[in-house]
């Protein structure tokens, strides 16, 4: 990698050869930017195989809705092979308690005094936590990213490069098809990128796309792509999105490592079109978390941290359209932060009131900390957003297999039709386990109306 001035894409070697790059800001991001500041709440040094200490750059961002339970969140992104030690200093509390989450990837953490170390052996998007509470004031992640592979020449053809350093584009940032989108792990770009039509469009590097410019619902998403084929997003970090963070209509979609942090109402994650697969990314974000309205999507390996609007997983408000044959699988729910009883707030949620038919959808191996809300809320009905028609519109076919929540749930899960003419049918929850109980066929953990729904079978 050619390293472009002092500040950006700093390596340091261990003394046996394993390589860490880190990407702080240059100084024109941070001058006179109050959406660019270092953490005033955490350091944080990095080693590998004894090798000297080295300081990583620490990036906070302030809460901006009044309900967000975080006053800010700070993370720190670099690059490895091998394994990496971390040390974290609080520096304005002692700590009293320390955790890291996905609790399952195993790695390990040791605290003494005001310091804290923890081992990391593998890539992935982990939770340093210093409370033992569902609510964090504020958190600690840390992007541990595998060794960036084919990074382009900056004059590459067909490639738009944003090298290290303070970019401004602007509303709907065009991207022409067939054209490669790179962001320096220096970068850090304010505004949106869009197109329309394209195909085979690529948005990746290890850079920053940030929406602080615009307040809530004011813009578009963050990355749109309407009726596009082929698109590939990878790698990046997208912060204070105003709506969506990515919603790419067409089909046949990646999206890889991508790390999503929003605060306002409306902040959804991911909505791609058909044949999608989406993995190894972190949403922290306040409206659904990954939305499956298309047919044939993938969702596997995320971490995702649900605040207090919206749901994990959800399969659709309304729709017209018949679509199915979805499978989510192996992820890591570290913190679900709903509080009110809205028909939005479940990990899995539907809330049905147009005239498709949703089908064969299939859950497994998914694993909730940090949430006491309902898993599930299943319903057809009627309802200001949905294009009601009286003869036609149902979900059925699903499968919701070893899912494990390690507190109860303060609300049932419910799953309920409308009518004889929009029923919820052949549903199957097998080892399902809240509050270390598994449920068992007495369905004390979910409500099911028995009118208008067929063949729930819980196991």
């Amino acid at each position: 990698m050619k390293l472009l001035c002092c500040y950006i894409a700093l390596c340091f070697t261990s003394s046996i050869g394993a390589t860490i790059i880190h990407y702080p800001p240059t100084p024109n991001m941070v001058s006179g930017n109050s959406f660019i500041h270092p953490s005033v709440h955490y350091k944080i040094w990095c080693q590998q195989n004894g090798g000297l200490w080295e300081e990583l750059f620490v990036y906070e961002m302030d809460a901006r809705h009044y309900t967000n339970n975080s006053n800010t969140t700070a993370w720190v992104n670099f690059s490895f092979d091998g394994s990496a030690r971390i040390r974290v200093e609080r520096m304005n509390a002692a700590i009293d308690y320390a955790w890291i989450l996905p609790a399952h990837a195993g790695a390990g953490i040791s605290a003494s005094g005001g310091v804290a170390e923890v081992q990391i052996d593998t890539a992935g998007q982990y939770s340093i936590e210093f409370e033992n509470s569902r609510f964090i004031t504020n958190p600690l992640l840390v992007f541990a990213n595998a060794p960036e592979e084919n990074i382009p020449d900056s004059t590459a053809a067909n490639l738009i490069y944003f090298g290290p350093g303070l970019h401004q584009i602007g509303d709907k940032y065009v991207v022409p098809t067939g054209s490669t989108v790179y962001l320096h792990g220096g970068a850090y770009v304010q505004g949106q990128f869009y197109a329309e039509d394209g195909d085979h469009i690529t948005i990746r590097g290890r850079g920053i796309l940030s929406g602080e410019d615009y307040a809530a619902r004011t813009a578009d998403h963050m990355i749109h792509m309407r009726n596009c084929n082929n698109v590939r997003v990878d790698g990046i970090t997208i912060i204070h999105a105003p709506r969506f963070m990515i919603t790419l209509g067409g089909s046949h979609h990646y999206i890889s490592n991508v790390k999503m942090m929003g605060w306002w109402f409306s902040t959804d994650g991911t909505s791609t079109g058909t044949d999608a697969l989406i993995e190894h990314c972190f949403f922290k974000v306040n409206d659904d978390a990954i939305k499956l309205y298309q047919s044939r999507t993938v969702a596997r390996h995320c971490v995702i941290w649900q605040m207090e609007n919206g749901a994990v997983f959800q399969l659709g408000w309304n729709g017209n359209n018949d679509y199915g044959d979805c499978h989510v699988y192996d992820m890591d729910i570290i913190r679900v932060e709903h509080v009110w009883d809205n028909e939005n707030e479940a990990v899995i949620c539907a809330i049905h009131g147009g005239r498709g038919i949703k089908q064969n959808f299939l859950f497994e191996d998914i694993r909730i900390t940090h949430s006491n809300w309902r898993i599930f809320h299943l319903v057809t009905r009627p309802n200001r957003w949905g294009n009601w028609d009286t003869n036609r519109g149902e979900m059925g076919n699903m499968i919701f297999r070893n899912i494990t929540m390690q507190d109860a749930q303060s609300l049932p899960s419910l799953v309920m039709g409308h009518d004889a003419m929009h029923t919820v049918y052949n549903l199957v929850f097998e080892q399902i386990v809240t509050g270390g109980k598994s449920w068992t066929g007495a369905r004390k953990e979910i409500i099911i109306d028995e009118t208008t729904t067929q063949n729930i079978i819980v196991r």
